[in-house]
């Protein structure tokens, strides 16, 4: 009966999506209204010229091959990888049953990384623009490497067990506990919100669905390379574990800082000599502004 609770109930989102449809209002009626008159003809004319010249101008897949366009490719396919690689998902999955043997209270442990990873989402939506997304990455993977090298240095000064009996003092072992959910923070403020933000503004318009869905692939893909973790823990045991995605978030903070310049306020126009013009780090690549920001 609950399964066929569940299933009724997922069915009625989309029949409201479907419902609200109906009710949307047709485009020519929507400009007649919108600009009060019933001569709409010329505006769209130039909806639909505008279509035709961006479909005109799309050069197929051949365009991703070129320079400027396949270095963003693969940042973007690269931040997504290096997303899944902080063990995020790890630890949100398996952080129950990780710490059930750390603090013997793995309900109350996932708890509350889960609650920290929701409530660090809200200044995440504020900081993500007033911070930037370079500087957030850069911030972030800060955080993440010293939040794992916290739990990992902890567990191995304190514990003296394995995978299968910890051996953590209670106490301490909620330590270990804010470790990982000092990393959940950093991550929940910057790698989540932005490994989706910073692909969709780096492509134009002419690539950007088919660069985003090759990001979004690489993502999926690492997610499934990311569950065959959990098998080097009786290898590694749980120290070992964080050590080893402490320094795959290095790798994150290293890819940055070299790859990524700062997209913060640079209109779609200037992505182009954004990405034109030396290295990330350089005073040039600061200097790319667009004029909205600069008036």
């Amino acid at each position: 009966m609950s399964k066929l609770k569940t299933g009724v109930a997922d069915a009625c989102y989309p029949s409201v999506v479907v419902v609200d449809a109906c009710l949307l209002p047709f485009a020519v009626a929507e400009l007649k209204r919108l600009h009060q008159t019933d001569n709409v003809g010329h505006e769209l004319q130039v909806i639909g010229d505008q279509v035709d010249e961006e479909l005109a101008a799309q050069k197929g897949l051949s365009e991703l091959l070129e320079p400027s366009t396949f270095k963003r490719v693969a940042i973007a396919m690269m931040l997504q990888v290096l997303q899944q690689a902080t063990g995020i998902n790890l630890i949100m999955s398996y952080g129950g049953l990780i710490f059930q043997d750390i603090t013997n209270a793995g309900i109350y442990s996932a708890f509350f990384i889960s609650g920290v990873n929701f409530l660090s989402t809200i200044p995440a939506m504020r900081w993500v623009d007033t911070t930037g997304r370079r500087t957030l990455l850069l911030i972030g993977a800060v955080g993440m490497v010293t939040g794992h090298l916290f739990a990992a240095i902890l567990f191995t000064a304190i514990c003296d067990g394995n995978v299968d009996d910890a051996g953590c003092p209670s106490v301490g072992g909620w330590f270990i506990c804010v470790g990982s959910a000092f990393f959940v923070f950093n991550f929940a403020i910057s790698w989540g919100p932005v490994c989706w933000i910073y692909p969709a503004e780096i492509f134009l318009l002419s690539v950007r669905a088919t660069s985003v869905t090759l990001s979004t692939a690489a993502n999926w893909a690492m997610g499934a390379v990311m569950t065959e973790v959990v098998t080097l823990f009786p290898h590694l045991n749980i120290n070992g574990v964080f050590f080893l995605f402490a320094g795959l978030c290095c790798i994150c903070g290293v890819f940055v800082y070299f790859f990524c310049p700062e997209t913060k306020g640079i209109m779609l126009e200037d992505i182009e000599e954004l990405f034109h013009s030396g290295k990330p780090k350089s005073p040039h690549f600061v200097d790319v502004k667009s004029p909205i920001e600069t008036a």
